[in-house]
C-alpha cells in the first residue's frame, strides 16, 4: 500500500513540475488562439466570416481558358486521377474599407479527407460584382462530395490553428 501511495504521490508531483514552468504559456496560447467553433452553411445561405459575407454559389470541376494556370500553390493535376474543382461565393465587405486579411482555405469531405485550397482571380472590393473562387486539386472520387472550409490564419503566418472555422455544406 505504501508502495502505491508513492507511485502516486511521484506522478503528481511530475505533473505539477511539468505544469508550473509552462502555465503562463499556456494561458497566453489560449487567450491568443481560441479553441476552435466551427460552424456550417447550407448552400445559397450567407455567413459573415473576416468582416466580409460569404455565400456559396457552387461547387464544381475548374475550367481553366488557354493560358490561364491554376491557383498559385496549386499545380495543374499530375497524375491520373487528379481533378482541378472550384468553389464559386459571393463576397460582400461589410465595411469600407475591408481590414488586409488571412484566411486559410481548405476542401475535405465528411470523411475527414482534407485538401488544400487557395483563392483564384479573386479581388474583393465594396460593391464589386465579380464571384470569388477557391481552387484545389482533390482526388476524382471526392469531386462531388468536396465542401469548403475556411479558417483564420494565425498572425505569424503559420498554419491555421483554433479560432472560428466555417464550413460549406453541398
Amino acid at each position: 500500500m505504501r508502495r502505491a501511495a508513492r507511485i502516486v504521490a511521484l506522478l503528481a508531483l511530475m505533473g505539477t513540475a511539468i505544469y508550473l514552468p509552462f502555465r503562463q504559456e499556456w494561458a497566453y496560447y489560449r487567450k491568443d488562439v481560441p479553441a476552435t467553433h466551427t460552424r456550417t452553411v447550407r448552400p445559397g445561405r450567407p455567413a459573415v466570416f473576416q468582416q466580409i459575407r460569404w455565400t456559396l454559389l457552387g461547387y464544381g470541376r475548374a475550367v481553366l481558358k488557354p493560358g490561364d494556370l491554376p491557383a498559385e500553390g496549386i499545380g495543374s493535376p499530375q497524375r491520373p486521377g487528379e481533378t482541378l474543382v472550384l468553389a464559386t461565393l459571393r463576397a460582400e465587405p461589410l465595411t469600407k474599407n475591408p481590414r488586409d486579411f488571412e484566411i486559410d482555405y481548405s476542401l475535405r469531405d465528411r470523411a475527414g479527407h482534407s485538401w488544400s485550397a487557395f483563392q483564384w482571380h479573386t479581388t474583393i472590393i465594396q460593391g464589386g460584382k465579380d464571384p470569388a473562387y477557391v481552387m484545389g486539386l482533390v482526388p476524382d472520387w471526392a469531386v462531388g462530395t468536396f465542401e469548403l472550409v475556411m479558417r483564420h490564419q494565425h498572425q505569424d503566418l503559420s498554419s491555421a490553428l483554433g479560432g472560428p472555422e466555417l464550413v460549406f455544406r453541398r
